[in-house]
């Protein structure tokens, strides 16, 4: 977390505070819907599909970095 926050504040330009912070307000969001969803699955199906729902959270996460990372053109890296 420390490194996020430190490469978050260097890129924040003139509201680094509130970069942060909202930064940390998404993790602790993240913790709730994961925490809601948990008990869900644990409800619904009991303890064994929670590895199968965390492992569709993960790849979902993964796929949400991957779209929110701009890519470059092949003329924008020569």
């Amino acid at each position: 977390m420390p490194p996020l926050q430190g490469l978050i504040q260097r890129h924040a330009g003139a509201a680094p505070t509130l970069a942060v912070t909202v930064n940390v307000a998404a993790f602790m969001l993240a913790h709730a819907v994961g925490s809601m969803i948990g008990a869900g699955v644990v409800t619904a199906a009991g303890l064994r599909w929670t590895g199968l729902a965390g492992a569709a959270l993960s790849a979902a996460g993964l796929l949400l970095s991957y779209r929110a990372v701009p890519r470059l053109t092949a003329a924008a890296r020569l």
